[in-house]
């Protein structure tokens, strides 16, 4: 990881070190998007941002399909609990 000291303008404006933007691709038509983590504010491309997020939410999705979900034990407890019960209509005694 590479750092560089930076400084806040009186405008609220950061400058991106010119190394870093021909490093990264980044121009002025390049789709930028800003977000807070925590004490961080993070600055990337708008198409990365996406795509991590897509991969996030397909991995979610792939992580809950493997495991079962608390709703289907409590469906399958259930269940079970409903077949060992003696049907209604039969008297008790």
């Amino acid at each position: 990881m590479t750092s560089a000291s930076v400084k806040l303008t009186s405008q609220g404006r950061v400058i991106i070190l010119a190394k870093y933007r021909h490093e990264l691709g980044w121009d002025s038509d390049t789709d930028l998007v800003e977000y807070r983590e925590g004490s961080r504010v993070i600055v990337e491309r708008r198409a990365d941002m996406l795509a991590r997020m897509q991969d996030m939410a397909l991995g979610a999705r792939t992580d809950s399909a493997e495991q079962d979900s608390a709703v289907d034990e409590l469906l399958a407890t259930r269940r079970a609990e409903t077949e060992a019960e003696p049907p209604e209509d039969e008297e008790r005694y």
